[in-house]
């Protein structure tokens, strides 16, 4: 690759409007950004990582791009559970929908639905299916579905990172104790179910999902090895679910939001604030969406 203008910015600024008596015009405290010139700088990379869960790591050698020793990615897959309505309503009342799940608030929670005589299975499960889907428990958790008698509960990520047009879901693993029991409440006319079936199993999302880190330039050609280091973008998004841990020489931990540029300028004593290699662990269950940009010199 052929680098030109390789820049660092710096800036913290604050805009402070007075408040005495007669005092008027705004005042600048700080800096606005604050150009650095990489001298020599000939390789430029980025590497970008989404974390699955707080156990999950992103190996990365600043000094190739190269990620070997990260954890591997696993997608996973979003639990279904479906229960089937039976019956038809012979006396108006409330049908008794419980459902159980090991995160939902109130599990096993029971929650009723009026029904009217006559309705069949279908029709009194598409009522089952407004309700459930109206109870802020169930919604947080589950996306409500089916059609006709089939009523499902679809397990919603914990988190969701968005990656140019690509979405990453992040899902727990399965539930063995989500249910959906129906049974009669106040009404008649249901046939009792009180095991649904596990339509889909859920698959728990790990690892690290790596763009780039493939030790290539965004041209596809090799990085060749950085000698000098002149500086690292740490980055984590505001769509991230939770910090970072980089350890290197020494331990820093980096916030939603947070975006850290480590300069090298040569002068030895510098040379611990940027080491060659980094482990990288998310702080957080849900994950952490997380960015390295890496700028050097290489002979």
């Amino acid at each position: 690759m052929n680098l030109s203008q390789c820049l660092a910015y710096y800036g913290l600024r604050a805009t402070a409007t007075p408040t005495g008596t007669n005092v008027t015009n705004d005042v600048q405290i700080g800096l606005s950004n604050t150009p650095v010139a990489l001298t020599g700088a000939n390789v430029a990379y980025s590497v970008r990582g989404i974390f699955a869960g707080s156990d999950d790591v992103l190996s990365l050698d600043l000094t190739t791009g190269s990620t070997t020793g990260s954890t591997a990615w696993v997608a996973g897959t979003a639990q279904i559970e479906t229960a089937t309505a039976a019956g038809t309503i012979t006396g108006t009342g409330n049908a008794s929908v419980v459902v159980t799940a090991a995160d939902m608030t109130g599990s096993p929670k029971t929650i009723s639905v009026a029904v009217a005589n006559s309705d069949t299975a279908a029709t009194w499960a598409g009522k089952v299916r407004t309700a459930l889907a109206a109870d802020a428990s169930v919604s947080e958790l589950f996306t409500v579905g089916g059609t006709t008698t089939a009523i499902s509960l679809t397990r919603k990520p914990t988190a969701t990172y968005t990656v140019g047009s690509e979405t990453v879901n992040i899902y727990p693993a399965n539930d063995g104790t989500l249910n959906i029991s129906l049974d009669n409440g106040t009404c008649t006319g249901i046939t009792t179910a009180g095991t649904s079936a596990n339509t889909q199993s859920g698959t728990a999302t790990d690892g690290v999902k790596i763009y780039d880190g493939d030790q290539k330039d965004y041209e596809g050609v090799t990085i060749p090895t950085i000698n000098t280091i002149k500086a690292a973008l740490f980055q984590i998004p505001s769509d991230s679910g939770g910090s970072v841990t980089a350890a290197g020489v020494t331990d820093d931990v980096f916030a939603i939001g947070y975006r850290n540029t480590v300069l090298f300028t040569g002068d030895a004593s510098e040379e611990v604030d940027l080491d060659d290699s980094y482990t990288f662990t998310s702080n957080s269950a849900s994950g952490a969406n997380f960015t390295v940009t890496v700028f050097g010199t290489a002979s």
